[in-house]
């Protein structure tokens, strides 16, 4: 396949100038990552599974999320590792603040945590509803699994988009993420906002530094 691929290429080299043919590469590579992303947005457990090696990822000196992590230091007892940890895994969703926000409402960002109900872990995960579907979607293979924070937060994202798409509304599915507190849904969403603005305000700062 590589040799065939080649000889196309060597073919439409000859018939193109320097500038074509870079152009021709580029539009190529760019191709293949579009398929990349189809292939794995069609497939939910592609989707939103995250590596277990909870890596850290993302610049470490970007001002909003500094800020972020200082909100979070603020309002938890977990050493900035962990914090780290947690919000690179929640970046990792595309929906970072809501994410965030459902953390430190039901768990003060501690992975261990459990509570009297059953909830497990940063996003309070209800095993006895859950943890069938968890595994046929393949983002968890047992439920020790749900004290893993990369894991936990796959899996949180995974019962809200569900709901959201039960739904088509945000609050109805909070309300239905935590089994039908309407004070819930309003916390998360004041936490969530909390978080939009710590950043959004370090921005600010940040730019009107260099403008300056």
């Amino acid at each position: 396949m590589k040799n065939v691929i080649r000889a196309c290429m060597k073919r439409i080299g000859k018939r193109l100038s320097p500038v074509q043919y870079i152009l021709v590469v580029l539009v190529g590579l760019i191709g293949l990552r579009l398929v990349y992303a189809v292939t794995v947005l069609s497939d939910p457990a592609k989707g939103t599974f995250f590596p277990s090696s909870d890596h850290v990822m993302g610049d470490e000196t970007d001002p909003a999320k500094q800020a972020i992590l200082q909100l979070m230091k603020e309002n938890s007892e977990m050493p900035e590792q962990v914090l780290t940890t947690i919000y690179n895994a929640a970046a990792r969703t595309g929906n970072r603040d809501l994410i965030l926000a459902i953390c430190l409402v039901e768990s003060n960002f501690n992975p261990q945590v459990k509570s009297h109900k059953g909830a497990i872990g940063l996003m309070g995960i209800m095993p006895g509803v859950w943890l069938d579907e968890l595994q046929e979607k393949g983002i968890i293979r047992k439920k020790e699994d749900l004290y893993k924070i990369s894991d936990n937060i796959t899996a949180g994202a995974h019962v809200l988009g569900t709901y959201v798409s039960e739904t088509a509304d945000l609050r109805k599915a909070l309300i239905r993420y935590v089994g039908g507190a309407s004070w819930y849904a309003t916390k998360v969403l004041k936490v969530q906002r909390k978080i939009e603005l710590a950043q959004s305000s370090q921005q600010h700062v940040s730019f009107s530094v260099v403008e300056d």
